[in-house]
C-alpha cells in the first residue's frame, strides 16, 4: 500500500488543474451544476473507438470537485455539451480520487 497517498493525490489533482480545461459538470438527477477544471481529450485508442465510436472523448473529473458522477450526467466544455455514457472510478489504492468518464463518438 502506498504511504504517501496525500502527495500522490495532490500531484494527480495538479496535473488536471494544469492540463485541463474549464468545464461545468451537470447532474441529471439533482440538476446541480459544478464549475471545475477537467481533463478532456479525444482518444485514438483502438479499443475505445471500437467500443464507443470515432470521436470518443475521455473526461477526468476530480472527486474533490464532484463527489458523484453518474451515467447520463452532462459535461459542458466551452460551447459544447456532452452526455456521459460510462463512468469509471479512479482509485489510489482504497482512496477514490476521481472519475474517468467516456463520451460516445459517432
Amino acid at each position: 500500500m502506498l504511504t504517501n497517498r496525500t502527495d500522490i493525490r495532490a500531484k494527480y489533482e495538479f496535473a488536471i488543474d494544469t492540463l485541463g480545461v474549464p468545464a461545468t459538470v451537470e447532474s441529471v438527477e439533482t440538476g446541480a451544476a459544478v464549475d471545475c477544471v477537467v481533463g478532456f481529450r479525444s482518444s485514438n485508442d483502438e479499443a475505445l473507438i471500437a467500443a464507443y465510436g470515432v470521436g470518443v472523448k475521455v473526461v477526468t473529473v476530480k472527486e474533490k470537485d464532484v463527489a458523484v458522477v453518474k451515467k447520463m450526467d452532462r459535461v459542458r466544455v466551452m460551447d459544447e455539451r456532452y452526455t456521459i455514457n460510462e463512468v469509471f472510478p479512479v482509485h489510489l489504492n482504497d482512496l477514490l480520487v476521481g472519475w474517468r468518464c467516456v463520451i460516445r463518438g459517432k
